[in-house]
């Protein structure tokens, strides 16, 4: 029975041990799965690398081409050249008056172009005072006149009969008691009377003549205070009118730039030709012209610059050969553009291709960058004239440099018709050229 039950218990015994095998097996395997093959297959890439690392081709470093920046030039020639100043100014009458009226009266009738914008010509009317209250006293001043004369003629007939009655007496008397007997002192009263009779018959005369108002000058209403039936004096404002003939430019530009300008010092001198241009008309053909006429006395507040007056004639285009014209109106701020005194040699540069002031470059013989500073004598809006530090036939650079640095090599670009072609490269540049495109390539 023990036996038996031994052995019952030794059969029980075994499906555990084997269970415990099998999964010591499992986990053998699973750490050869997830662990080792894993590092095998790393130590291979590992190998296969620094054998391809070490049997690769190595590059043979090649000699440096050195690169050329493609430019455009200009060849330059000194000769004679011409100063143009730029300056803004604003346009100011050159007339301009308050009409007031010169007799006290009630305003009778007005011109259809009593208004602001009319145009008068000179000694066309404009507007008229009431005449009744004038005619009047001009009536009774000419009776007044007419019984001076007639006092006159009686008197004349009694002088006469004086000089005959003294001429009868035949007595020796003083000046003084011949001039009482002649009457001389009355005739002379008469005669002082007719005189202010008269002068107040005349000034009533242009009185009446003054209410009748009419333009001094060419000109336009600026603008107007009264109306038909408006009572006036001699101290009212009528209006405002402003000449037509010329309106001033008023320029303002430095002090420095005066000493290139033709300035009259009389009205028999020519001053400086101008071009004026207005701010929305941006063509350079459509301009008109003035002359300069004086500089003034004071400068300008602000900017403290010299000023100067230039006339333009017919600023309005009245005339016919100014219709097509631009208006220049009162108030307009313009450019102008300033002929002045011609230089006997320089040479002229575009500003934009004047670097820090003074400096230009070139493009010596050996095609390499020259930067050199040179001496300008006019600068100008738009260009300068340099005086020395350029000779005949040196090519200046017109293209934007990103980093100027004297001695670099340059190369042309240029065309006969007018366009930019590139020029060909050379052989040295071509084989640089191919080696860098095999690189590529591979």
């Amino acid at each position: 029975m023990q036996t038996d039950g031994g052995r019952m218990n030794m059969i029980k015994k075994e499906p555990v041990i084997s269970g415990e095998v099998q999964r010591s097996q499992n986990r053998i395997a699973s750490i050869t799965l997830h662990v080792l093959f894993p590092l095998l297959i790393l130590t291979c890439g590992i190998v296969v690398t620094l054998y391809l690392l070490n049997t690769s081709p190595k590059a043979k470093p090649g000699k440096r081409v050195p690169s050329t920046v493609l430019v455009e030039v200009e060849q330059v020639s000194p000769g004679p050249q011409h100063t143009l100043l730029s300056a803004m100014g604003e346009i100011i009458p050159a007339r301009e008056v308050e009409i007031k009226p010169r007799v006290n009266g009630e305003i009778s009738e007005i011109n259809n172009e009593f208004f602001p914008g009319g145009y008068f010509a000179a000694g066309e009317t404009m507007l008229a005072i009431d005449r009744t209250d004038y005619e009047l006293v001009i009536r009774q001043l000419e009776s007044d006149v007419a019984n001076a004369k007639s006092d006159m003629v009686l008197e004349m007939g009694n002088q006469r009969i004086a000089e005959k009655e003294y001429e009868l007496l035949g007595e020796s008397v003083s000046d003084e008691e011949k001039n009482l007997i002649l009457r001389i002192p009355q005739l002379e009263k008469l005669q002082a009377a007719l005189v202010s009779k008269q002068s107040s018959l005349d000034q009533a005369r242009l009185n009446l003549d003054r209410t009748v108002i009419k333009a001094p000058f060419n000109g336009v209403i600026a603008s107007r205070m009264v109306d038909t039936g408006a009572k006036v004096t001699e101290s009212t404002v009528l209006a405002n009118i402003v000449g037509t003939d010329a309106f001033w430019l008023r320029l303002t530009l430095p002090i420095e730039q005066l000493r290139w300008l033709k300035i009259p010092g009389s009205s028999e001198e020519e001053g400086s030709t101008v071009q004026i241009f207005t701010q929305e008309n941006t063509s350079p053909s459509f301009f008109r012209t003035g002359q300069v006429i004086r500089l003034m006395s004071a400068l300008e507040e602000q900017g403290r610059m010299a000023q100067l007056l230039v006339k333009i004639d017919d600023p309005l285009c009245r005339r016919a050969e100014n219709r097509d014209k631009p208006r220049l109106l009162l108030g307009s701020y313009v450019r102008a553009e300033i002929e002045g005194i011609n230089i006997e040699s320089g040479i002229r540069v575009e500003r934009s291709n004047v670097h820090n002031g003074n400096t230009v470059w070139l493009m010596d013989d050996n095609g390499m960058l020259d930067i050199r500073e040179v001496g300008i004598t006019f600068r100008g809006r738009d260009h300068v004239i340099i005086s020395r530090g350029i000779q005949d036939g040196e090519r200046l650079v017109t293209s934007a440099l990103s980093s100027p640095i004297a001695g670099i090599p340059l190369r042309l670009k240029e065309g006969n018709d007018g366009s930019w072609q590139e020029q060909p490269v050379g052989k040295a540049e071509e084989k640089a050229d191919d080696k860098r495109s095999d690189k590529r390539a591979s």
